[in-house]
């Protein structure tokens, strides 16, 4: 069964009102920081996979308010896993949620402003509405099935460049690129050899949104998680990119890599990923 487009319309409304008021609680962590104020620190699976509180607590104010709102629809979190839906017993959700409660919570934990919050919404697992919101820029990116795709208010369109060789692209290495041969540096310096440049900001979601809008021509990433990019995927769909898994698929959220593009660029960097050496 397919929603109509009108339909995700206040489910989009309800996503962009709690990115808002997650952000303003990473705001304050961010003044805290900054203040010299760090608070709980704890790392999951090594250095580099750092957590605070205010994860935490951004987590938690967006799965109170979808839990109140919407007690049939299941909802994933990146720290809290999944949450389980209210849903009739034997019959599954077909609404499910995925937070990032603080995506890029490195730049974060060291004051740097470059960090998101990341809301997206699987209708039968297909990414279906999409909230990424910059708390520190104020730049919020949004879209939903149908209704296209918007930065601060404003429709945007993915870039028009044709050539690998004049994309500026970007991507991100997983937390543990310095123990696991799956480190992404392979594709980064192939790409860097073909490409304009290749940036690195610290955030999948934002990464995403740079892609949609037109910032960035392309992106790229492995070992990444749903939560991460479900939002991104429907943005960046609605403002006329593709995405895909790095096979050419539609299986981003489960092989748990992707390749984003305007389109246009989108078979050639495909091309790349998949001559390089196993």
């Amino acid at each position: 069964m397919t929603m109509h487009s009108d339909s995700l319309a206040p489910l989009l409304d309800t996503a962009i009102a709690l990115a808002r008021g997650a952000g303003a609680i990473l705001l304050e962590g961010l003044a805290e920081i900054r203040a010299g104020n760090h608070g709980a620190l704890r790392f999951k699976s090594g250095p580099g996979d750092v957590v605070t509180e205010y994860d935490q607590r951004s987590e938690d104010f967006i799965v109170s308010e979808l839990r109140r709102r919407y007690p049939g629809h299941a909802i994933v979190g990146e720290e809290g896993g999944a949450y389980a839906a209210q849903a009739p017993a034997g019959e599954p959700a077909r609404f499910e949620w995925q937070i990032d409660p603080l995506d890029g919570t490195t730049n974060f934990s060291h004051g740097f402003a470059i960090f998101s919050v990341s809301i997206g919404l699987l209708i039968d697992g297909v990414p279906s509405v999409g909230v990424v919101y910059s708390p520190a820029t104020s730049d919020l990116y949004a879209a939903a099935r149908g209704l296209g795709a918007v930065w601060n208010g404003r429709p945007v369109r993915v870039s028009r460049v044709d050539s690998l060789e004049r994309a500026l692209l970007i991507t991100g290495f997983p937390y543990d690129y310095a123990r696991s041969p799956q480190n992404n540096l392979r594709a980064f310096d192939a790409f860097n050899r073909r490409a304009q440049a290749v940036r690195r900001i610290g955030s999948a979601a934002l990464d995403l949104c740079l892609v949609a809008s037109g910032q960035m021509d392309g992106y790229w990433e492995t070992k990444i998680k749903p939560h991460d990019i479900a939002a991104g995927i429907a943005i960046v769909r609605e403002a006329g990119g593709v995405v895909t898994d790095s096979a050419g698929g539609e299986d981003m959220l489960g092989r748990g890599d992707i390749v984003a593009s305007n389109g246009l660029i989108q078979p050639v960097m495909l091309e790349v990923l998949n001559s390089l050496p196993v």
